[in-house]
């Protein structure tokens, strides 16, 4: 671990755990008259990125989400246009951060802290996202497995963020509100940090997280303590 006067570089993901997807969620529910549809949705396009990782393929997770919109409609029993499904699906460009997270970031960074994201998200939807949410000049640098083209939690997603951040993995604390994220970057070697989101939790049957906070500032407060 880094030692307490050196300060690990933070890398942050972008959706559920900076952005509050929460008009998706409506929208999703609202077009397919279901309150778990998003659920369902997200956990399948969840799923099928990682079947993309496993039979040697890449879509971008855009096109993975118009896919598994499509397939989540079947399986409940609906029918939907691809109007529709491009107007639903449009919300996850436009989404805002939570109350929290400017003003953790910022007192991280007034703080010495190398910020950095990694995201599933395609580049040209997460440039976007960062521009609605107004989290352009947070970040030193942008990232988005669609360079790499392999989709976190693969290790190898940890590990080339790493190069680019020019730093070993160890000294990397990947935040997240996603127990898979962390259980993959703890599996290639970073320190890991959970913001419990509402409806959020880890996943039980790996490692805990180092640190765990209820949202981004109280994790600014508590690794500022840790690292002054």
């Amino acid at each position: 671990m880094s030692s307490k006067n050196t300060k690990p570089v933070l890398l942050f993901d972008v959706n559920e755990t900076l952005l509050d997807m929460t008009p998706l969620k409506i929208a999703i529910n609202t077009l397919l008259e279901e309150p778990m549809a998003f659920k369902i949705w997200f956990g399948m396009v969840l799923h099928h990125s990682l079947v993309d990782n496993c039979i040697n393929q890449y879509h971008d997770f855009s096109m993975i989400a118009v896919a598994m919109l499509k397939m989540t409609a079947t399986s409940l029993n609906k029918t939907i246009t691809e109007e529709e499904t491009k107007k639903t699906l449009s919300e996850i460009r436009k989404l805002k951060a939570y109350p929290d997270v400017l003003k953790g970031l910022q007192l991280l960074k007034e703080n010495g802290f190398r910020l950095a994201t990694l995201t599933n998200s395609p580049e040209n939807a997460l440039k976007e996202q960062l521009i609605n949410s107004n989290l352009t000049d947070i970040f030193e640098l942008a990232l988005s497995i669609d360079t790499l083209k392999k989709y976190k939690p693969n290790a190898e997603t940890y590990i080339w963020a790493a190069t680019k951040l020019d730093q070993q993995p160890q000294d990397i604390i990947m935040i997240a509100a996603h127990g898979w994220d962390l259980a993959g970057a703890m599996n290639a070697g970073l320190l890991t940090a959970f913001v419990a989101r509402e409806g959020q939790s880890l996943y039980s049957l790996s490692d805990g997280p180092t640190y765990e906070a209820k949202d981004i500032y109280q994790m600014a407060l508590i690794l500022i303590e840790r690292y002054q």
